[in-house]
C-alpha cells in the first residue's frame, strides 16, 4: 500500500495574434510553483525518503514538467513535513539529499532512485525557513536546492519528472513527507518499493484529502528559447496557418473579437517538413488566431 501521511495533515484575416510570454529571455521566472506560502490546510503527504539501511523502503514523489519553451532550471523548492511527533525537533542533518530529473514517467518508474537525465546530490538544502505551521501543528519546512553547479536544460514540450530525494535510517530520523496543494492540473506520482505495482498517481494513491494530487513543489528556471511564432500565408481564397512540429503541446485557438473567449480550432493540423498547417476559408470579417498550451 503507498504510504500516505495523512493524519492531521491538516475567413479573411487581418490580425494574427500569438501567444506571448513576457519577461527577458535572459531572466529568472516560475516554470511551475504549487507552493502557497503560509497555508496551513495541507491534509495528506506522500513520503520521499530512501531509507539507507540494508534492504531500505524507499519511494519518492515526483512533479510532471513540460516546459512551453526551453529552459534551464535554476532552483527547486518542495514543502516537507517530518514524520515524527511535532513536540520533536527535526535535525537536517540527519539526511542527505538529491534533486532528480527523468525523461520520461517509464524512466521514472524503473528507477525511482537515481534521475536518468540529472542527479545532483546534497548535504543540505541551500535554504531552508519553517514556512507555517499545519492546522494539525506540524512544521511545514520549505527546502529550497540551488541547481546552477549543474546545466540542465530542458527541452520545450518534453515532460519531464523532477523531485528531491531524502535519504536516512528511517527508524532512528523518521521520513519527509511532500504534501499535496491546492492547486489544479494533471496529478503528480510516487514510485518506489513500498508502491503497489512500483507505481502510483498521487490523486490514485491513497489518504484522505480533498484536494488535488499535485505535491506542493515550485521550479525556477532561465529561459533559454523563445514561445512558437504563428506564420502566415493567403492564397486566393484561403489563408494557412503554420507552426512548428517542435511545439507540439501547444494548439491553435481562434476568436471574433479579442474581448471575447478563445475557441479551440478544430481543423486536424496537416504535417509537412517540420511544420504543421491548418488552411481556413477568407471571410470578409476580422479573425484573431494564437498558439495556446
Amino acid at each position: 500500500m503507498t504510504r500516505a501521511f495523512a493524519a492531521n495533515l491538516p475567413r479573411h484575416v487581418f490580425f494574427l495574434v500569438a501567444l506571448v510570454f513576457l519577461g527577458d529571455s535572459s531572466a529568472s521566472e516560475i516554470g511551475f510553483s504549487r507552493i502557497i506560502r503560509g497555508w496551513m490546510n495541507y491534509s495528506t503527504a506522500f513520503t520521499t525518503t530512501h531509507d539507507t539501511s540494508a534492504g531500505g523502503e524507499f519511494a519518492t514523489v515526483a512533479t510532471f514538467y513540460t516546459p512551453p519553451y526551453t529552459v534551464r532550471a535554476l532552483e527547486f523548492s518542495a514543502i516537507m513535513i517530518w514524520s515524527e511527533p511535532p513536540s520533536q525537533t527535526i535535525d537536517f542533518a540527519d539526511f542527505t539529499f538529491s534533486v532528480c530529473v527523468w525523461s520520461s514517467l517509464d524512466r521514472f518508474i524503473a528507477e525511482p532512485r537515481h534521475g536518468d537525465l540529472w542527479d545532483l546530490a546534497f548535504a543540505q538544502p541551500s535554504a531552508r525557513r519553517i514556512d507555517t505551521v499545519t492546522r494539525g501543528g506540524r512544521p511545514a519546512h520549505e527546502v529550497r536546492f540551488a541547481l546552477t553547479n549543474a546545466t540542465v536544460v530542458l527541452s520545450n514540450c518534453h515532460t519531464y519528472l523532477i523531485a528531491v530525494i531524502a535519504r536516512t535510517d528511517t527508524q532512528r530520523n523518521g521520513e519527509l513527507y511532500v504534501p499535496t496543494a491546492r492547486t489544479e492540473g494533471d496529478s503528480d506520482a510516487q514510485a518506489g518499493n513500498i508502491v503497489p505495482f512500483g507505481w502510483q498517481y498521487l490523486i490514485d494513491a491513497g489518504g484522505l484529502t480533498i484536494y488535488s494530487g499535485q505535491a506542493a513543489t515550485e521550479l525556477i528556471v532561465d529561459r533559454q528559447g523563445e514561445p512558437p511564432r504563428l506564420q502566415v500565408a493567403r492564397s486566393n481564397s484561403t489563408v494557412r496557418l503554420s507552426w512548428q512540429v517542435s511545439a507540439s503541446c501547444y494548439g491553435l485557438e481562434g476568436t471574433d473579437d479579442l474581448g471575447s473567449s478563445w475557441v479551440a480550432v478544430t481543423n486536424e493540423p496537416a504535417i509537412q517538413t517540420g511544420w504543421y498547417s491548418v488552411s481556413l476559408p477568407s471571410t470578409n470579417q476580422h479573425r484573431f488566431f494564437r498558439l495556446a498550451r
